[in-house]
């Protein structure tokens, strides 16, 4: 990209940047003792903004290549579609942060790494239960809308995914693949536009907090979530 287009590029993101709102919602869902407290905000972005600036399907790709997971689950790249091509026939990207903070009582406990990983992936289903409902739920009040969730799939239960031999989908109709899936930069998503900093914890030591990233994309310029 040439200089002038990348300064044309950083002006526009900083308009837009200004004029979203960070909202919280209350209605996705909380937690119930769980060790640890679940608070969600959500934003809308153009979709022609959020590809320009925050997508990069190679290098995510690229990125996804290294994990285990790849290509184990149809929730996970690759994906048997063109991502850009999918992408780009929705207008507007509402954009929901799930952060769930644990209590001080887990992170002086969890000194593990097994027990910081156990902790880190029933902490994240949770959340990712409560924002799968929440958006699926207008993904149906509003058709054509399509929502991005985890990588973590919760349609099958504790079945090992068809994918691992090769075969379809069990719920092709209801399988939803991540944002990193399709090429977006998740750490910039939760920083630029959720207003959440990231935070690492260390192999037998939590974070404060982890966040999960999840997104409705549409058509509909009424759709509002609340």
């Amino acid at each position: 990209m040439h200089t002038k287009n990348k300064i044309g590029c950083t002006k526009k993101l900083l308009i837009v940047l200004k004029t979203m709102e960070i909202r919280s919602l209350t209605s996705v869902g909380n937690t119930n003792n769980n060790g640890f407290n679940l608070t969600h905000v959500t934003t809308m972005i153009p979709v022609s903004d959020y590809t320009s600036n925050y997508r990069n399907v190679e290098k995510f790709l690229g990125l996804c290549k290294q994990c285990p997971k790849f290509g184990q689950s149809w929730t996970c790249p690759p994906c048997e579609f063109d991502v850009e091509a999918f992408v780009d026939k929705f207008k507007y990207a509402h954009i929901l942060g799930s952060k769930m903070t644990f209590d001080d009582a887990v992170l002086e406990n969890t000194v593990t790494p097994e027990a910081v990983n156990n902790v880190c992936r029933e902490t994240m289903r949770y959340g990712l239960i409560k924002a799968s409902a929440y958006l699926r739920s207008y993904e149906r009040k509003f058709p054509g809308s399509i929502c991005f969730l985890g990588s973590q799939c919760l349609l099958c239960g504790n079945k090992p995914c068809t994918r691992l031999k090769k075969e379809a989908c069990r719920h092709p109709n209801d399988v939803r693949v991540s944002l990193e899936a399709v090429g977006f930069d998740l750490g910039k998503t939760t920083q630029d536009l959720l207003g959440i900093e990231l935070k690492w914890g260390k192999p037998n030591r939590l974070p404060q907090y982890i966040t999960l990233v999840t997104a409705l994309f549409t058509n509909d310029a009424t759709l509002r979530l609340e």
